[in-house]
């Protein structure tokens, strides 16, 4: 697939198809993902990848805590977007939300919703990515370019993917379940797998701003 195709056609995806993604194709998935560039090639990611009666089990423990609507407590804090970053977000969140036909009175549904991520929107396989606890900021940004490279590269396999928020929300969790070092810094989960495309919230899209709003030329 051409790179350009690639990015403009990666979506974040909250419908799959049950087939679990061979261990083969995940491991070459994240050998060319290596690929990433990092901070003086630092190579600040670790990778923990879940499938089968594992995943099965972690996604039923988050979903249980999210639908008991336990404390939060990622190792990255939530942010509180303001202006027009929470803007964005809200708009982005009533466009999905009309599509999906979830009134803005109806609790029920918006928790259903709610607890869907902490099951990876039943994604049959996962990525973790995370670091050493401490080492730098910039350990982050590096995570962010592998989490790219992988969300793109996984189109060549015919997979999509969801960056989680929601898989990080409970780290103590997460730890126990997948032998995590209390020392790691648990940074993004991933849902991956193979997309259902005739799935109505499939055909979601986020908006991107106009490029003239963000961006300045300089003697360009």
């Amino acid at each position: 697939m051409d790179i350009i195709d690639a990015i403009n056609s990666r979506q974040s995806v909250r419908v799959f198809k049950p087939d679990p993604v061979p261990r083969k194709v995940l491991e070459e998935l994240l050998t060319v993902s290596q690929r990433s560039p990092s901070w003086a090639n630092s190579q600040t990611w670790e990778f923990a990848v879940v499938g089968g009666d594992v995943m099965k089990d972690l996604k039923e423990t988050l979903a249980a805590r999210a639908f008991a609507q336990d404390d939060r407590n990622a190792d990255i804090p939530y942010p509180e977007w303001k202006g027009q970053y929470k803007e964005r977000r809200s708009r982005n969140g009533h466009r999905l939300y009309d599509l999906l036909g979830i009134k803005r009175d109806d609790m029920e549904a918006q928790l259903n919703w709610f607890v869907s991520m902490y099951r990876f929107f039943d994604a049959p396989n996962a990525i973790y990515i995370y670091t050493e606890k401490g080492v730098s900021n910039w350990a982050i940004f590096n995570i962010g370019l592998v989490a790219q490279t992988i969300s793109l590269a996984a189109l060549n396999y015919g997979l999509g993917s969801i960056m989680l928020a929601a898989g990080v929300s409970y780290p103590d969790t997460v730890r126990k379940k997948l032998n995590i070092p209390e020392s790691k810094q648990i940074v993004i989960a991933m849902a991956i797998g193979y997309p259902d495309m005739e799935a109505k919230v499939n055909i979601f899209r986020t908006e991107r701003v106009p490029l003239a709003e963000i961006c300045t030329w300089h003697g360009v």
